[in-house]
């Protein structure tokens, strides 16, 4: 069930709440609802019956994915949240193993606290996304970009460089998930052009209606080589 953030999520009490030098992060709850906050933006929803449901909009694209990766697939997130793809992906392909990379240790700690009820297993690395894939030699068959920074744009971290190395580190035949909020209606388009770049086939690749939300569904073709 897709939550409608205008009424599902009212009537809501304060769970927990911290304010440090990056952000304020609040975490509310209703009857159905658990949900996580950062600066008053809401990053990941939780189905408190049912905690594997993919509940957002922008989430649903990521089912098509899921559904193309081996039952024992290596997949990477990069960034947290509330652990929402996680529960999903895990659900679905319970053998599979998941690297979660987040660099907030409040995140980390309130997700296996109040955001993983059935205590899945996930390997949460405490690192920025870009430093890590700079040095991870792994290989995966799916990468989760879901990534938010009140602070910058989206362009100050969503880089050539990034998706070069996103590529490197994606199987041949990989696939990838990115979600982004962009400040501008220019850097959808900027960003576009710096994963054709990269090499990817971008299987599909759309503002997510009634949001700001950008979400594009990527693939690392096995004999699609790299622009010059």
């Amino acid at each position: 069930m897709l939550v409608d953030l205008n009424s599902a999520l009212k009537n809501g009490y304060l769970l927990s709440y911290l304010k440090d030098n990056t952000a304020v992060w609040q975490i509310y709850h209703n009857q159905q609802y658990q949900w996580l906050l950062m600066n008053n933006t809401v990053q990941s929803v939780m189905d408190k019956q049912l905690p594997a449901l993919l509940t957002l909009p922008h989430q649903q694209p990521l089912k098509s994915l899921v559904d193309e990766i081996p039952i024992n697939a290596k997949v990477l997130e990069l960034g947290l949240g509330g652990a929402s793809n996680a529960r999903y992906i895990k659900q679905q392909k319970p053998d599979c193993q998941i690297t979660i990379i987040e660099q907030s240790s409040v995140v980390i700690n309130w997700c296996e606290r109040y955001f993983n009820p059935h205590k899945c297993q996930f390997n949460i690395i405490q690192q920025s996304a870009e430093q890590f894939i700079l040095a991870d030699q792994n290989q995966y068959d799916l990468i989760i970009t879901d990534l938010f920074k009140s602070e910058s744009s989206v362009l100050s971290y969503l880089d050539q460089n990034y998706f070069l190395q996103l590529k490197r580190i994606l199987k041949p035949n990989g696939f990838a998930y990115l979600n982004f909020v962009p400040d501008t209606d220019h850097e959808p388009q900027l960003i576009k052009t710096h994963l054709a770049h990269a090499g990817f086939d971008i299987q599909w690749g759309e503002k997510i209606i009634g949001f700001k939300n950008w979400v594009f569904l990527l693939k690392n073709n096995k004999f699609k080589h790299q622009r010059g």
